[in-house]
Formats: structure tokens, sequence, C-alpha cells
């Protein structure tokens, strides 16, 4: 098996290197989905590929942040850039990234990132056969399911296995992107699962305000993967290769983490007394690396009761001790003394750089051990299970209250000091030298992709330049409306809008209707879509087969795609009517061109774009299909309703369903359990009805309208209520969230 590592750093790839590992994941240029202090350039990303190759290790470039439709001539760019460096592979997400590298840069070899929510054996077949050289499996996979994808595929198959946990699948949050436009499919993720929540209860007080808050917790912060004693199952399940997580972490906590993992491959035939001696030194590295709270995530079940701890933060570093209660002292500088105790749980020494958390507001201070009492004396070292004082010194007196309750953590901050100068001397020697991309090239296929110079320097400094969309807009423009429902009962209910399609979910409760509701279904089937879930568990693959062949033997032709390998499902069947819903993260012309050739009809753009970014797309999209052959497709954009923010596989008992959760930034969002996912959902509505006319003229053929996240009737009335307002009728319009729609998405 192969040992992947993290370097966000020099020195964190020199450490990788020097530790074991057989190779290392480097992120590209602006196009990688984690935000580092600064980018590796193209000569950098050269040094380190030769030096590589030179110790007979690969390199791997993350190429795997969704493009937004400005930046494609600098993404192909850097793809030229890469064919002269010649890396091990390119991970990608991006589709339309994907197919052009395929179709132009055919030397490069092509991993399927983990964003692009690769959870069973049918996406890793399809992206196998698209040209992915290897598949990047979802972190939500069980060691079974693992197992069965390599029994049913050829793909080459990468798994993480230590490091950070998102709460949601990755490919699917909507957080950070619609509370605050900081995409997580694009690096930006402000991590809004590691802030603490309270539970907001139901009903009024009797004065008729709002019930008090009741305490929550980290609810969604995840403990870190960690499977290292999980190699042998790993190997036997058909893994080629074990991946690190951590290209935001020190050189300190990559070797140590690389180096205990060698220990653990290469003991994998030892004896099993002298195997588990070295995992107890393999252990013992990953203390020391200062990670966070490890567990196996889901690798050894789909319901890990050890996956969030709840009652801490999700803070790394080395825990030193639980605090509750700090005394405060006003000092005659103007500063305030904080003296807090605890009974240390790991050594601390005067000089270690400490980080002070608050577990009841998410408040954290970080600061310098100066001064540390033990047993009433002043000490250079405290050990564990001491009781010790530590005192420090803040600028802001009522920060902290003498009710605090918190934790209290050794960070590794020489390291990351000592690699910061390492990375500064090793960048300035490399600082005069370039790649330079192929230009010519370049300029090529942006001729046949009908991509004009204009639209990157509009997108580029963020304004919206005029695009035509081919169609009139005379007074307003009422674009088509696209519905979605929860259920096929709610065919009956009364709707605001007259709708062009209705998306009902394909799923069991809705399948034991056909015969209940036959009568309204076959009013309603000219027009009924049947929306496949963008998860589906290697479990229900065989299920979901038989209901597209059962729905198809009667009659039902029109499906729409959650993922775009669902594809396979449909495999040589006739006279089918395929669309795409916008968790196919379309977010550029290369994109929409991409899906053609999966027979898309039709399909939803990326919910997080900007509306410069959705008139360039379509623009480039249009042109360049009006000289193609292909059938033509319809672009939709999503509308109205609330859709999840976190999609995951977690059913945590310290969940409160159908409760609100309030964060500290006072987002209210409820929790669901529904077809083997949790589902949060913003109680605020996200709804671009006010700007019906400007999607018309942007060039967007429907509105997609999601009446799926909460009762029909609720949410009916609230469309009804939107609707009415725009168009004139009295009445405050509810807040609601617009998400990027007005802004940039960064």
């Amino acid at each position: 098996m192969e040992l992947l590592a993290p370097a966000g750093g020099f020195p964190a790839f020199e450490a990788a290197l020097e530790a074991g590992a057989d190779a290392v994941y480097v992120g590209a240029p602006g196009f990688n989905a984690r935000a580092l202090s600064r980018d590796f350039t193209f000569a950098e990303i050269g040094s380190m590929i030769r030096q590589a190759h030179g110790a007979g290790k690969r390199v791997y470039i993350a190429m795997n942040s969704l493009v937004k439709e400005a930046e494609l001539p600098a993404a192909l760019e850097a793809l030229s850039c890469f064919e002269s460096l010649r890396p091990d592979a390119l991970i990608v997400q991006d589709i339309g990234l994907l197919q052009l590298a395929l179709a132009h840069f055919p030397s490069l070899p092509l991993h399927a990132s983990t964003l692009l929510s690769v959870h069973n054996s049918l996406a890793a077949a399809e992206l196998t056969t698209l040209g992915c050289s290897r598949v990047v499996l979802a972190r939500e996979m069980t060691i079974e399911e693992i197992a069965a994808v390599h029994r049913s595929t050829t793909a080459e198959l990468e798994v993480f296995v230590h490091g950070a946990m998102c709460f949601s699948y990755s490919g699917l949050c909507l957080f950070s992107s619609l509370h605050g436009g900081k995409s997580s499919l694009r690096g930006q993720c402000v991590q809004p699962c590691r802030r603490r929540y309270d539970w907001q209860p139901s009903g009024r007080t009797e004065k008729g305000k709002d019930a008090p808050s009741q305490s929550g917790g980290y609810l969604f912060s995840m403990n870190d993967l960690c499977g290292i004693d999980l190699l042998p199952a790993l190997r036997k399940a058909g893994v080629r290769c074990l991946k690190i997580e951590g290209r935001l972490k020190s050189g300190h906590y990559v070797g140590s983490t690389v180096a205990a993992y060698r220990m653990a491959i290469d003991s994998l035939d030892q004896p099993e007394d002298l195997r588990q001696e070295i995992l107890r030194r393999a252990h013992s590295l990953l203390d020391d690396a200062m990670g966070r709270t490890r567990s196996s995530g889901y690798l050894l079940s789909s319901k890990p009761t050890e996956a969030v701890s709840p009652e801490q933060s999700g803070n790394s570093g080395l825990l030193l001790g639980r605090i509750k209660g700090i005394k405060q002292e006003r000092q005659s500088d103007g500063k305030t003394r904080l003296s807090l105790q605890t009974t240390l749980t790991a050594q601390v020494r005067e000089g270690d750089r400490l980080r002070l958390h608050d577990e009841l507001n998410g408040e954290r201070v970080s600061f310098t051990l100066r001064t540390l009492i033990v047993q009433n004396r002043k000490q250079k070292v405290g050990q564990t299970g001491q009781r010790a004082q530590i005192s420090l010194f803040i600028d802001q007196p009522g920060r902290f209250d003498r009710n605090f309750q918190g934790s209290l953590f050794r960070v590794d901050v020489e390291a990351r000091i000592a690699a910061e100068k390492s990375s500064r001397e090793r960048s300035k020697e490399l600082a005069g030298k370039r790649v330079p991309p192929n230009r010519s090239k370049v300029e090529q296929i942006l001729a046949q992709m009908a991509w004009k110079a204009e639209t990157e320097q509009a997108g580029a400094a963020g304004k919206r330049p005029h695009f035509s969309s081919g169609r009139r807009v005379e007074g307003r423009s009422e674009l088509p409306c696209w519905i979605m429902l929860s259920s096929v009962a709610d065919l009956r209910e009364r709707l605001p809008v007259l709708p062009q399609r209705i998306l009902l979910p394909l799923h069991r409760d809705n399948l034991r209707q056909l015969d209940q509701q036959a009568a309204v279904l076959r009013q309603a089937q000219p027009k009924i879509i049947w929306q496949l879930p963008p998860i589906l568990h290697e479990a229900e693959l065989a299920w979901m087969r038989e209901q597209v062949l059962r729905l198809r033997a009667a009659g039902w032709h029109r499906f729409a795609l959650g993922h775009c390998s669902q594809t396979g499902l449909f495999a040589q069947q006739q006279g089918l009517e395929l669309h795409g819903h916008y968790t196919l993260n379309l977010l550029n012309s290369a994109s929409l061109h991409a899906v053609l050739p999966l027979g898309l009809r039709g399909t939803l753009f990326s919910v997080e774009s900007e509306a410069a970014n959705i008139a360039a797309a379509l623009s480039h999209f249009r042109r360049r299909q009006r000289g193609s052959r292909s059938a033509a497709m319809q672009i939709g954009i999503y509308a109205y309703g609330r859709p999840p923010l976190f999609t995951s596989r977690l059913d945590g008992a310290h969940f409160r369903w159908q409760q609100l959760a309030v964060s500290p930034k006072e987002e209210r969002f409820s929790m669901e359990r529904r077809d083997g996912l949790t589902l949060a959902r913003a109680v605020q509505p996200f709804s671009l009805l006010h700007r019906r006319q400007e999607l018309a003229a942007l060039g967007i053929d429907f509105l997609f309208l999601d009446l799926s996240g909460g009762p029909v009737k609720k949410e009916a009335a609230a469309l009804n209520t939107l609707l009415g307002q725009e168009d004139g009728r009295r009445g405050k319009r509810p807040e609601v969230l617009t998400g990027n729609f007005s802004g940039v998405l960064i």
C-alpha cells in the first residue's frame, strides 16, 4: 500500500519524505481546496517533483477546487504548466476541468477527488471509465463498503486513513458558502462545524417571548480519523493508497504522523506480538503530533458512536487540562491578569505556546507560558497529574468571566515558526525561476470553447458583464417553474404556481404509494421527474437498479441525477430523459459541456454561484453549443427552498430532531433524519424570486422551486408569500438567504 502524505510547505514536504512517505500531495496554485497562507509557485512545485523523483518518490497535485468561469484561462495555463512539470497525477473535483485535462492534456494522470463524493462502486466504476486512474473514496465509507467497491470494479482505491473529518459529505456542504460566501468546494471553508451550538426549544414563554436556549455543545465537530490499527483490514479490502490529511499542518505533525504509519505498514507481516509493540510506539508518535482526539471514523461502523465528542471543542493540540473558573486581577499597567488552575493531563513547561478555549462561547486566546505554579511553588516544568496554576495577561477586561468553563492546549508553534523560516529560504532560492505556460495551446483550447477574453476581465474584477442570452426580454419575462415535492401525496395539494415539471424523490415511501395514488400519478405523469439522491450507499445500489427498471417498465422515462455517475443505472435503456441536480456542482461552461455526453436534457447550475459567473458561463455555453451537434440542454437555477447546509451520514445520539440549533452567529437551522442521512436546513429559506427578471436576462431557462424542505403546506404558503410580495401585493418580504447571487463567490 502506498503511503501518501500532505505538504503545505517545504518543511512538511521534506519531513514527509524523510519519515518514509511513498508520495506527497501539494496544492495547485490558486486551484486547490485548502486556503493556505501562501500557495506554492510552479517553480517550487517543479523543484519538489525533481527532489521526490530523485528519491524514488511520487508527487500528486491537488487541483481540486471548483473553477469559476473567469478562472478557466488560468486553469488551462496551470494544466499546461503541469504538463511540462510531469507530476505523477492531478487530483481533480471539477468535472469540467476533468474533461479539459482528458481532452487536451492526456499525459497527465487524473485522480478523482474525495470532493466528488465517490461513495459506492457505481461512482468508482463510472469515474474509472471516464478516465480517472484512481478514485479517492468518501471518508464516510466502512471497510466492508470499501471491499465491496474493490470486488465490483477495477478502480484503484485511495482512502483517507488519518486526519481531520468533515461533518458533511465532502462535495455536499453548503453552510460556509450560503452563510458567508466562502465555499468549501473552493478551499475557503470557515469550518462552521467546529463552532459551538445551542438548542433552541420550540414554543414560547407565557409572555410570548422565545424560550431560552438550552445547552448544546460542539454538535458537529468531528474527532480526527485514525486508522492505524486497521491497516490489515484495509489491505485485505483492496486499498491501494493510504492518505493522510493535513496540508495545513506543520512539518512536525506531518513527520510524526508519517513515521507512525510507516512503522505500522512495514510491520504488517511481522508476528502479532511484535506488531502490537510497534503499534504502541506508533501511537506514541501520533500523540506527539498534537492533533485532535482520534477515532476510527466510519471505517468500522456506518453509525460510529465516538466520531463526535460534543462536550469538547475540536481544537488541535495537546490537551493539558480542563478549566473551571478563572480569577481576574486588574494590573497597574491596565492589563488583566488571569489565573487558572487545572490538573495536568500532559507535561508543560515555561516558554510553551498555549491556547485557552472557552467551551461556552468559542472564544480563544493564545499565549506563551511565563508563570507556572506547581504545589504552591514556581516551577519550570509541570508533570502529568500535578495540580498547576497558570497565569496569563490580556488587554480586554471582562473577556472571560468567573463562570468560565473550557480547555487548555499546548500547540505546536515553534515547529511552525521554523517551518516558515525554512520555506522563506527555499522560496528565495527559487524566486527568479518561472515555469511559463503554453499560451498558444491555451488560446487554441479557448477558441474551441468559444471563450471570449472579456469574460475573464469582468469576472476577475467582480463585475457583472452584460451577455446576450439569446432570449428577448420585454418587460417581465416569466420563466417556467419546476417544483420539487417530498411525497407523492403532495401532488394532491394546491401549488402556488403551475409547474412545467414536478420532481419526486425516488425513495421507498414514494414507491410504496405508486398503487395507492395511481389516479393522481396518472394525471401528473407527463410532468413528473424522479429525482435520485446524491448519496447512494453501497447496500442500496441493487435496490435502486431494480426500482429504475420497475419504473421504466411502468412507462416512466424522466429521471434526475443526484451524482454524475448515476447514468450507469440507465445503461442500454432507450427513450430516456435525464436531468441533473444542483449537487452535480456545475459552476462553469466547461462543466456544462462535460455533462452533455451523459445525455442530459436539462440541469441545475451550482446553487453557490454569483450572477456574474452565471451570465458568463451560460453565454459561453450557448455560444459553443450553437456550433455543436449535441442536443440542446436547458439550464435551471435553484430559486427557492431550504437546501441542506450539512448532508451527513452521522446519526448522533446528541442530535435533537426537528429542534432548532443556534450558532454563535445567530444562524438558526433544524436537524432532520431522512433516508439514512442527517440534514441541517436553515430556518430562513433560500430565495432568488425577487431576481426573476434578472435571471431570465442572464439566460436561465427555468426556476427550480424546492418544497421538499418541510411540510408542503408550510412551504407552499411561504413560497406564495414571496411570490405575492414580488408581484406587488401588500406585505413585507420575509427574510431570506440569497447566497452569493448578489456578491462574489470566494
